[in-house]
């Protein structure tokens, strides 16, 4: 069994993420890594260290194709039976993190690993990222993504056959953040294929400051508000902007969002940022988008 680990990566160096696996890596296995268009030439160059390392490969798009495409191409461009996405900014923390992959994949078709995070705020301008991240903890032990395993699949850190992958793929339609896990993972169960949590986590080391944080947010809404209103009625905020629509509520919502706006963002800039309060923005947010 051969094993291609993918790592798509857009202006962030990823060169001790390789050097950490490369320790690890089976003699019959790969690394590819993949440029989305990085704009940072120090980082361009740097990642470009990576196509001298042994048993991997390294290669830059010449725009940036988003995380859907770039994602797909590695998959394409892959030799190995099995395929481990793994995001540019993770952080390995066990030395068998290979392996405990490998020896699950008898029988199996979709395995997760799960997302780990700092034991502490990086620093006050990450504040809302590392809250949200820590509070996303609970729905993330193992225990909460064998319940539920669709809801929490994660295209952060898992393994998957690549026939099987390429028969699904990440949806070209995505260009931007956001989303396009949680519509893989909607594709996994409409086609009833068992995906398996275990405990295999990577650090996440990727945490924005609160105001690049939030423009990722908006983001991700805009791509939420472009999907297929059936797509939409499955995830929370969607669901329940929906349903506000329908009660003949969305200009209250809009209204009040646009009296609170300031107020909310000062919270969300603070170092002490209210959750409730960033779950009432985003929807807000929602709403007026959706006007």
């Amino acid at each position: 069994m051969k094993l291609s680990i993918l790592i798509p990566t857009y202006n962030q160096d990823c060169t001790q993420l390789v050097h950490d696996l490369l320790e690890q890596l089976p003699q019959d296995a790969e690394i590819i890594v993949a440029d989305d268009g990085s704009t940072v030439a120090t980082i361009r160059e740097q990642n470009n260290v990576i196509s001298q390392l042994p048993q991997c490969r390294y290669w830059q798009a010449k725009m940036n194709l988003g995380r859907a495409k770039i994602r797909n191409l590695l998959a394409e461009m892959a030799q190995g039976e099995w395929i481990l996405f793994i995001d540019s900014d993770a952080q390995v923390q066990s030395k068998d993190f290979i392996a405990s992959y490998l020896k699950e994949t008898e029988g199996r078709q979709v395995i997760c690993g799960g997302t780990g995070n700092y034991d502490s705020c990086p620093s006050e301008d990450k504040a809302l990222r590392y809250k949200y991240e820590i509070h996303a903890e609970r729905r993330r032990t193992l225990k909460a993504r064998r319940r539920k395993p669709y809801a929490q699949f994660s295209t952060f850190n898992f393994m998957i056959l690549r026939e099987l992958f390429l028969q699904i793929r990440f949806c070209n339609e995505i260009c931007d953040y956001g989303h396009e896990d949680s519509l893989f993972g909607l594709a996994l169960k409409d086609r009833k294929i068992p995906v398996l949590h275990i405990d295999n986590k990577l650090i996440h080391t990727g945490l924005e400051p609160t105001p690049a944080y939030l423009r990722k947010i908006k983001t991700s809404l805009f791509t939420l508000s472009r999907l297929d209103e059936k797509i939409q009625r499955r995830f929370t905020i969607s669901a329940l902007a929906l349903f506000i629509k329908k009660c003949h509520l969305q200009g209250i919502v809009v209204w009040l969002f646009k009296l609170s706006s300031r107020q909310l963002k000062q919270n969300l800039y603070g170092k002490n940022p209210s959750l409730f309060l960033f779950k009432l923005y985003k929807l807000g947010f929602f709403c007026k988008i959706m006007e």
